[in-house]
């Protein structure tokens, strides 16, 4: 093991403490394909930047249009784009008061859009009939700089619920380090992820609305100041797996560069891909809807003509039944007239070196779990698994299992895990490894094995002095819980500007940088620590058996694969291939 540590002079800028930018009143614009935006003119650390918040990105999907693939949005002329729109249907039990309480509606598909003003085009300041606007200098074609790297982040939330607000994914550390930043909601649970493998209701409505939003990106690009040639993908735990899977699919060649996964990848085990899991949601929705219909376009119709609200509540019962995912992505059939995104089992699909050529920058936390102990012990997770000991089996495993070696595995992993001791404690061990760090480990293993472009690794177990999730959570664990890492990139505003707010420490700003610069770093060279950073190449590539150990703003630690990693990845596997005996 070496430990490396490093002048803050050679990756971080001034640790300073950033102002909440106060919005002005309609004062900058972009023309669009789809007409006109008015937005609001911010300031972060004397930068100035532009916001768009709440611009429709497709047409919304009301009606008819459920449960179908985005269509193009209505044009307008002027659109005053100053507030975000309404979260998509949902019900919480995970995020709290890092969620703003919002407006719900199917008329969600929206994203937000922040850009350092000097990136907008010229002339788009210029005074108009319309709008009150500033004006800028003229400036020849000629000297005109490229288009600004874009990060177009994915929200987490278990595909079940969350949204791009600012509350919890404020762009300010971004955009002051001249990155155009744009986060969107998605459809999420029944409405974005029910599959009836059907033409009318297909599945992976949430992934074909990212899918919609990127190709809305390369087209609205230049008019915005970004370079559609430089888009890097990001996302958070299921906003993460749902970018793996991104990079995975035909449906997406072009669309974007590399692409950051923080505590998720297509492989997670907390999710399953498998069509049988769909098959069984979707009797499961039918069945407490009290739908017996068994005519596919029967049921599409009587679930479109049902009222959003009577949709939503029936997830809510169905996530109550099931902890924190109800509706994910599945493995797709062809269906005339249908986008696929997902063509085969993402292990399949990596093992054939599909979106090798993508890099990647992938992070988990160390005690990522603890997160959810509110949630697990109000969900009375113990007791669940008391009476349904193959509760403990990782989604992903136990819907690829035959029935008749569910009870052998559930034995493995109490032996391995539990002792024969059920607790939340134990659970958050299992959970931890299993849901998050093997993932990571064993998608690091695969794309050494199967070549193509650098991927980077990294263990964030900065335990900051003021934890934003500790402080929403009331907990006091040791580690760094689930989201955590997030923290550091995007402005979680909603805690930030509470009236009892905690001014973050000096390290905890020092390391709001570092994690700033790395993610920079990766858009501009894709590479954590770029060669021209006059510092020492400390982030070498993975080989398969190597990660960065983010630790404190001074010390970022190269490691090995430890013993007991080694030991994760070669129990996770073992359940894998026991599954499929």
């Amino acid at each position: 093991m070496t430990t490396y540590v490093f002048a803050l002079a050679f990756l971080l800028h001034a640790c300073t403490a950033l102002a909440w930018p106060g919005a002005a009143s309609c004062s900058v614009r972009a023309d669009l394909d789809s007409g006109t935006v008015c937005g609001v003119q911010r300031s972060v650390e004397g930068s100035k930047y532009a916001s768009f918040p709440g611009v429709p990105y497709a047409k919304q999907p009301l009606g008819d249009l459920r449960f179908k693939e985005l269509e193009p949005p209505e044009h307008w002329d002027v659109l005053q784009a100053t507030n975000e729109g309404p979260i998509c249907f949902q019900a919480d039990v995970l995020y709290g008061r890092l969620m703003q309480k919002s407006k719900m509606s199917e008329a969600c598909i929206h994203a937000n859009i922040h850009v350092p003003l000097r990136a907008l085009p010229l002339g788009v300041h210029r005074p108009t009939r319309q709008l009150e606007t500033i004006s800028v200098p003229v400036i020849p074609e000629e000297l005109t700089p490229p288009g600004l790297p874009i990060l177009v982040f994915i929200h987490g939330g278990g595909f079940a619920f969350g949204s791009g607000h600012e509350d919890l994914h404020g762009p300010e550390y971004l955009v002051s380090r001249n990155i155009i930043v744009i986060t969107f909601n998605y459809r999420l649970n029944v409405f974005g992820f029910l599959s009836m493998n059907t033409t009318k209701i297909p599945g992976n409505a949430g992934l074909r609305d990212q899918v919609t939003l990127l190709r809305w990106v390369q087209r609205n690009a230049k008019n915005f100041g970004g370079d559609p040639n430089d888009v890097t993908i990001a996302g958070q735990s299921a906003g993460a797996a749902a970018a793996h899977l991104l990079t995975l699919s035909k449906a997406t060649e072009g669309l974007f560069q590399r692409a950051i996964l923080m505590s998720g990848t297509g492989i997670s085990s907390f999710y399953s891909s498998s069509p049988a899991f769909a098959a069984y949601m979707s009797k499961q929705l039918l069945l407490v809807l009290g739908i017996t219909a068994t005519d596919p376009d029967e049921i599409h119709q009587q679930l479109i003509d049902l009222p959003a609200e009577k949709l939503n509540d029936t997830n809510a019962f169905l996530l109550e039944q099931i902890g924190l995912t109800t509706f994910v992505p599945t493995v797709e059939s062809p269906l005339p007239g249908v986008t696929t995104i997902i063509d085969d089992d993402p292990e399949s699909l990596i093992a054939k070196g599909r979106g090798k050529n993508i890099p990647l920058l992938i992070g988990f936390t160390s005690s990522e779990c603890e997160t959810f102990r509110n949630r697990l012990t109000n969900f009375d997770l113990v007791k669940k698994i008391q009476d349904n000991p193959t509760i403990i089996i990782p989604p992903k495993v136990l819907f690829m299992t035959p029935p008749e070696l569910l009870m052998d595995l559930s034995k493995t992993i109490d032996r391995k895990y539990y002792n024969g001791t059920i607790s939340i404690d134990n659970f958050l061990k299992s959970c931890s490894d299993g849901f998050y760090e093997y993932p990571a480990l064993k998608l690091a293993q695969k794309r050494a094995e199967t070549g193509g472009a650098p991927l980077y690794l990294y263990r964030f177990a900065y335990e900051g002095q003021n934890s934003v999730i500790k402080a929403v959570t009331g907990l006091n664990y040791e580690g760094v819980g689930h989201i955590e890492d997030l923290t550091y990139v995007f402005r979680a505003n909603s805690v930030v500007e509470a009236p009892d707010a905690v001014a973050p420490s000096d390290d905890d700003v020092c390391m709001k940088n570092l994690m700033t610069d790395f993610f920079v770093n990766f858009m501009t060279c894709s590479k954590p620590i770029c060669e021209d950073n006059n510092s020492l190449e400390l982030w070498p590539a993975n080989d398969g058996m190597q990660y960065e150990d983010i630790v404190s703003p001074t010390m970022v630690r190269s490691m090995e694969f430890s013993s007991r990693q080694q030991d994760i990845i070669e129990f996770f596997d073992s359940l894998t291939s026991r599954s499929q005996l």
